[in-house]
C-alpha cells in the first residue's frame, strides 16, 4: 500500500451525555491515539450547535498540547471569517509554543449554517473573501518582523507579533476546493483539505487542480474519512449506522432555514465513501485512497460510545494496518 500518514479527526459531538462527557471523550481519544502511534489529530469549529462541543478551538489545543507529547495537533478548522485575525496569529503562535512546534493550522469560510452568518454578522458572501485576507494577515504577522495591512475587512499599522511562533512557516491548510482557495493554496504553499463525503474522484481532481496551479508543489492533502472495521461488513454497518444518522440528521438541520422541516438523512451514498466494512474491505478501501494521493487519512470512529471510539482505533491498527486476522 502507498504509505500514507494515519490521524484521527475529531468533531467533539455531543451523543446525548452533555458537553463535560463530549470533551472528555475526545481528549481520550486523542491520548489514545498517540499511545497507538498515530501520526496527527485535527479538532473541529463549530458554533450554535448543541450537537457539538468545539467552539473554542484554541483553549482545546491548548489542552490537548499540555496532555500529549508527539502527536501532531491541528484546527479543522478555524472559521477565519468569524475571527479577528490579530488574536488567532497570537493563539497559534502560543499553542505553537505550548506544543513544542507540533501545530498544523487549518482555516475554513465556515459551512452553510445560517445561524453562524447570523449571529456573526457575516453574510455568506463575505466568508470567503473574509477568510483569504485575514489567512494572508496572519501569514505575515506570524513570519515578519513588523506589519503594516490596509485590506477591505482589516487594517492594521506596524504592528510587531509578540510572541512567534516556534515554526517558521507554521504549516497551513485550507479545507476548501473554491478556485479562490485552490489559487491562494497553491500560489502561498499551503496543504489542502477535503471532507468526510469527498470522493476518490473528487480528491484527484483537487490534487490536479492544485498542481497546474503550481508545478511540483505538495499539496500535503488531508482527508478525513468514518471508520468502522469488523470481521463482517454486516457487523461494521450495524454499528456505524446509528452515528452516521445523527451526524448527518443534525447537519441537515443546521443547514436549514428556520422552521424548515427536515426529513432524515438517506445514509448509503456516504458509506460508500466511507471506511467501513469487514476488515479486508477497509484495509482495501485505505489503499484505493491512499493511492489517489493524500498525505494524510484521517478517521472518525463511528460509535455513540466513547470507550468504544477508543477501541476502534485499536481495531484499526490490529487488523487493518498490520493485516491481523480477527
Amino acid at each position: 500500500m502507498t504509505y500514507v500518514r494515519i490521524g484521527i479527526f475529531c468533531p467533539y459531538d455531543n451523543h446525548g451525555y452533555g458537553h463535560p462527557a463530549a470533551i472528555q471523550a475526545e481528549t481520550d481519544l486523542v491520548l489514545k491515539a498517540e499511545a497507538l502511534g498515530f501520526d496527527e489529530a485535527w479538532i473541529s469549529e463549530h458554533h450554535f450547535d448543541d450537537g457539538s462541543s468545539s467552539p473554542s478551538i484554541f483553549p482545546l489545543l491548548g489542552y490537548l498540547a499540555a496532555r500529549t507529547s508527539s502527536i501532531r495537533l491541528g484546527t479543522a478548522a478555524v472559521l477565519l471569517p468569524f475571527r479577528r485575525p490579530i488574536e488567532v496569529a497570537e493563539d497559534v503562535a502560543t499553542i505553537d509554543i505550548l506544543s513544542g512546534g507540533r501545530l498544523d493550522f487549518g482555516v475554513a469560510r465556515g459551512g452553510p449554517f445560517p445561524e453562524q452568518n447570523r449571529n456573526f454578522a457575516v453574510s455568506a458572501e463575505e466568508t470567503r473573501p473574509r477568510m483569504l485576507e485575514a489567512l494572508q494577515l496572519i501569514q505575515r504577522l506570524l513570519s515578519e518582523d513588523e506589519v503594516s495591512h490596509h485590506g477591505r475587512y482589516f487594517q492594521v499599522d506596524r504592528l510587531r507579533l509578540t510572541p512567534r511562533p516556534l515554526q517558521q512557516p507554521v504549516p497551513t491548510w485550507i479545507a476548501s476546493a473554491s478556485d479562490a482557495a485552490l489559487d491562494d493554496a497553491a500560489a502561498h504553499g499551503h496543504g489542502l483539505m477535503a471532507g468526510l463525503t469527498s470522493t476518490v474522484d473528487d480528491i484527484v481532481q483537487m490534487l490536479r487542480n492544485y498542481q497546474t496551479r503550481s508545478r511540483g508543489a505538495d499539496p500535503r492533502l488531508a482527508v478525513s474519512r468514518f471508520y468502522c472495521s469488523a470481521p463482517t461488513r454486516e457487523a461494521a454497518m450495524t454499528e456505524a449506522a446509528p452515528f452516521l444518522q445523527q451526524f448527518f440528521d443534525r447537519r441537515r438541520r443546521l443547514s436549514a432555514a428556520p422552521g424548515v422541516e427536515v426529513p432524515p438523512t438517506s445514509i448509503d451514498g456516504f458509506v460508500a465513501r466511507s471506511l467501513i466494512g469487514s476488515h479486508d474491505e477497509v484495509r482495501a478501501r485505505l489503499a484505493e485512497l491512499a493511492a489517489a494521493g493524500p498525505r494524510s487519512v484521517l478517521l472518525v470512529p463511528t460509535s455513540t460510545d466513547a470507550a468504544r471510539r477508543c477501541e476502534l482505533l485499536g481495531t484499526f491498527r490490529t487488523h487493518v494496518l498490520e493485516g491481523r486476522p480477527g
